[in-house]
């Protein structure tokens, strides 16, 4: 590619970047609508990824202006002699990140979910056992079948994903730190965006560019410092393609298991897509076809095992019938032929590829993959992307909340490692592609991501506002009810009841009122709110401590008298 090739590619991605932002403008005016979107899916597209388009667009003007590859290329060479280095820095950076940042939060249900499983296991338990009378203030009623699975006949309850993800979060629970999980996630993500690169091209520099695409982008990050199950899902379809891209039998099992345990993470999709044209590869490879045995082998013991466990649990917690009836409405509701709204719904999804990443690297991929089209895993790492990308063409969700387009997030790592190979034989003293790209990176690290992360700050801080503070010394009960902005996420109970303050459902004041005057007759209500009535037990703390009993202090509870649940409106 000649200098004045590299300068069109640079000023193509820099058009891309302003089609980007027109995509914004666009929207509901010409071509695209909104009309079928989520609140929260509409809402952060178009008041925080606009403001982040326009920001992307600025930082390619200026990286247009940097002509000086050679300080860039130093800053590379460095990345790839300390690989190691990289990603301790990551677990500490966003470790911190995930405490400041991120508030030590899950946000919405999606994120809490995996946390209330894993408290569980922390305690060596299944299920929390609530009193069974009590189930529909401790679960939201309309998160029951979805996030949890709670039985109104037992009072047992479990998260409604698979629990893989609560497993990873399961020792750090126990250390009081679950907040580090997926700063750790993404450290290792680091190394095998390294080591996969490398392995694949044989070029440390490329190796080096991998890693900084990948840490200079806010999906990245921001889903690194999240409680979302995405990055572990990043991390293992990393691990998965790495231990094939020199398969033997040893490689192949670990491969199977590592893919085991991410078919079970949260749900199946992400891995079934990302694996898949790596499975049939090694089946239609003559001299690699005595692998996919061990690579089944492989999938088994985690994959039936926790599977079949985790779903015949499910069953035992659901009424006969409800089980099926669930399987069904799933298949009928979520997967659909796609129509327009869908495919509008993907349209916003790339544009949130886009500005959630280093502006243009979306282009560097497909870049990445011209140069190296000869080379089979650079085939089988884009197919797997783009298998993951347009299989949720079928999908009739958005996503809803979720920081760049998670649906894809599995498969993220693949577009690092084919726009580092975009940049093969770039090292030359005046290359204008390098210098655009290093600049485009480095600022988009140092200007675009402490914005996203401002605005994540701002969003998490403001959500949590809609609650008063709780009153002190002693405990606080709150009765949720529909009227905040996504408010109800915010009924996350502990499900050994061990908080100091009780986050509950509301079935109507009148109910609500004898459940407080049953469990606690002296508690006195403080606030009566649009989102949330407010009640104070009293500077004694109110919870219980039973000799023995591995819980620790926790609230032992008893429901009111039956009422119908009150509607929601959440989803």
């Amino acid at each position: 590619m000649t200098e004045s090739t590299e300068r069109h590619v640079a000023l193509t991605g820099m058009l891309l970047s302003v089609l980007c932002l027109a995509y914004f403008y666009l929207l509901d005016r010409l071509l695209f609508s909104s009309a079928t979107f989520s609140l929260i899916f509409s809402y952060l597209l178009k008041i925080y990824d606009v403001q982040t388009a326009w920001l992307g667009v600025g930082v390619c003007l200026l990286a247009l202006l940097w002509r000086r590859p050679a300080p860039i290329l130093r800053l590379i060479d460095w990345l790839s002699r300390h690989p190691a280095i990289v990603a301790a820095g990551t677990v500490l950076a966003f470790g911190l990140g995930s405490v400041t940042i991120y508030h030590n939060y899950p946000l919405c249900m999606d994120e809490y979910a995996a946390v209330f499983q894993s408290k569980l296991f922390a305690a060596g338990r299944l299920f929390s056992q609530f009193p069974a009378n009590a189930v529909d203030w401790l679960v939201a009623p309309s998160f029951n079948g979805s996030f949890f699975i709670a039985s109104h006949a037992t009072g047992r309850v479990i998260e409604g994903y698979w629990p893989g993800f609560a497993g990873l979060l399961t020792p750090f629970q126990f250390l009081g730190a679950p907040w580090l999980c997926n700063p750790v996630l993404s450290g290792v993500a680091v190394l095998l965006l390294f080591r996969i690169t490398l392995d694949i091209t044989g070029d440390r520099r490329l190796a080096g560019w991998a890693m900084l695409f990948a840490l200079a982008s806010g999906a990245f990050f921001l889903n690194g410092i999240s409680y979302y199950a995405m990055q572990a899902h990043l991390a293992a379809n990393l691990l998965f393609a790495w231990l094939l891209l020199k398969p033997d039998r040893t490689r192949a099992i670990a491969a199977g298991f590592v893919g085991s345990v991410a078919l079970v993470l949260h749900n199946p999709l992400p891995h079934v897509l990302f694996a898949l044209p790596w499975v049939v590869s090694i089946a239609i490879d003559r001299r690699q076809r005595a692998l996919l045995l061990p690579l089944i082998a492989g999938y088994l013991p985690v994959g039936l095992g926790v599977g079949l466990g985790w779903l015949s649990l499910r069953s035992s917690l659901m009424p006969a019938g409800d089980a099926m009836a669930a399987a069904s409405s799933v298949v009928n509701g979520v997967f659909k032929w796609p129509n327009a709204a869908m495919l509008n719904m993907r349209v916003a999804a790339l544009a949130k590829i886009w500005v959630w990443a280093v502006p243009c690297l979306l282009f560097y991929a497909v870049l990445g993959l011209r140069q190296f089209a000869d080379n089979k895993h650079i085939r089988l790492l884009s197919m797997s992307a783009a298998l993951t990308f347009f299989a949720y063409l079928f999908v009739n969700l958005d996503q809803g909340h979720g920081w760049g387009y998670r649906y894809f997030h599995s498969a993220w790592g693949v577009l690092p490692i084919l726009a580092a190979c975009a940049l093969a034989g770039k090292s030359e003293a005046h290359s204008p592609l390098t210098a655009f790209a290093g600049a485009a990176a480095i600022l988009n690290l140092l200007l675009v991501i402490p914005f996203q992360l401002s605005q994540v700050d701002g969003f998490i801080g403001r959500h949590l506002a809609q609650l008063p503070d709780p009153k002190r010394p002693g405990n606080n009960v709150y009765f949720i009810r529909p009227g905040g902005f996504y408010v109800a996420d915010m009924i996350q109970i502990d499900p050994l009841l061990r908080d100091q303050d009780l986050l509950l459902a509301s079935r109507g004041d009148d109910v609500d009122e004898a459940m407080i005057r049953r469990n606690w007759p002296g508690a006195v209500l403080r606030e009566r709110g649009f989102w949330a009535v407010q009640w104070y037990l009293g500077s004694t703390d109110r919870r219980v401590s039973s000799a023995g009993d591995s819980l620790g202090k926790h609230f032992v509870i008893q429901g009111a008298p039956s009422s119908p649940p009150a509607a929601s409106d959440h989803r």
